[in-house]
């Protein structure tokens, strides 16, 4: 079962709450790191949330410090592809490369997009210059809410190596969901992501992995 599946609502704590915007911190188990859930009702189309999930060349400009996102590999048909990311750390912490998969998968019924995101650390050689992140789960989720109108769940949890104290990442972890969602908000009223994209998502209800029904409706 993934980290995902297995986080608990009753043991969350809601950390910061807007009238679009509510995040919460768990604990994972097995792990000092907590994971975060970022749940924001976005006055966009759903699919200009996609269109801007996969312009990855635009990810320096609203995920939160992130200073290069390039796709390594487009996979087969709608198997996703293969994406690096560098993070800026805070001084005297080294910086994070993340290399992740990414798939996404689409209800047929109600249209709702889910988008895994699994760690891929060996995928490269290591570099002396950053930390590679060893593990990291996450998802999005996107669900149509109207024509206009969609919600968005973001989820992750990372182990991110090196000698960073987990008490000290805990107190920072609710600002990439705060940031790259209030980023988000803001990006998906471009022209440019009026346009629906191609994306190759896998047609297949019992791939999407919801269990965030609690953290909507507290």
């Amino acid at each position: 079962m993934s980290i995902i599946e297995k986080i608990n609502s009753a043991t969350c704590t809601l950390r910061l709450q807007k009238d679009w915007l509510k995040i919460f911190t768990c604990p994972v188990p097995s792990s000092d790191f907590l994971s975060f859930v970022g749940v924001a009702t976005i006055d966009a189309p759903q699919h200009a949330v996609l269109s801007l999930l996969y312009d990855v060349d635009a990810a320096t400009e609203w995920v939160w410090k992130t200073r290069e996102m390039k796709v390594l590999k487009e996979l087969s048909e709608d198997e996703g592809r293969i994406v690096y990311q560098l993070v800026s750390a805070p001084w005297p912490v080294s910086d994070r490369e993340i290399i992740t998969r990414s798939q996404g998968y689409l209800d047929p019924d109600t249209s709702e997009v889910y988008i895994k995101l699994e760690c891929m650390p060996d995928y490269l050689p290591l570099n002396d210059k950053y930390v590679r992140v060893p593990q990291l789960e996450g998802a999005w989720n996107i669900i149509p809410l109207s024509q206009d109108q969609c919600r968005v769940v973001f989820r992750l949890h990372i182990e991110p190596g090196g000698e960073i104290p987990s008490w000290l990442a805990n107190i920072a972890v609710i600002d990439t969901p705060y940031h790259t969602l209030t980023n988000l908000r803001e990006m998906v009223k471009r022209e440019k992501y009026l346009v629906p994209i191609e994306a190759p998502f896998k047609k297949s209800a019992k791939d999407v992995i919801q269990n965030y029904e609690n953290f909507i409706s507290e």
